[in-house]
């Protein structure tokens, strides 16, 4: 799913992010892979945000519920409720998903790679 508060543009994968990133014609310059804590998103303005806003594949959300899906999507859930919200928000058990060390290090060259980081 992809989410916006009409300045950021976030989604539940890094895949669907870029994906729309693609379709929208976003420039690579827009996207924000995080600073003190990890939470890829774009920012939008102008046109595009006009775009993106009326995009039917996009839910408008508060700025509020932003940070709390970057939270839920980029960081491992570090409480027994955190880890039932993202089983809940994501249809599946953690514990069936969580990445090797070496799915990790792959993870974080294809973002580097697809960024020019």
């Amino acid at each position: 799913m992809l989410y916006t508060d009409g300045v950021h543009l976030v989604a539940d994968s890094l895949d669907e992010l870029y994906a729309y990133a693609e379709k929208m014609k976003l420039s690579w310059d827009w996207l924000h892979l995080g600073g003190r804590n990890v939470h890829p998103h774009f920012d939008i303005c102008g046109h595009v945000r006009q775009r993106v806003l009326a995009d039917k594949e996009v839910k408008l959300v508060s700025k509020k519920e932003i940070v709390r899906l970057s939270k839920l999507n980029y960081r491992p859930p570090g409480t027994e409720d955190e880890k039932k919200e993202w089983e809940a928000h994501h249809g599946k058990k953690l514990d069936d998903i969580l990445p090797t060390e070496s799915d990790f290090n792959r993870m974080m060259a294809n973002i580097k790679r697809k960024t020019g980081l």
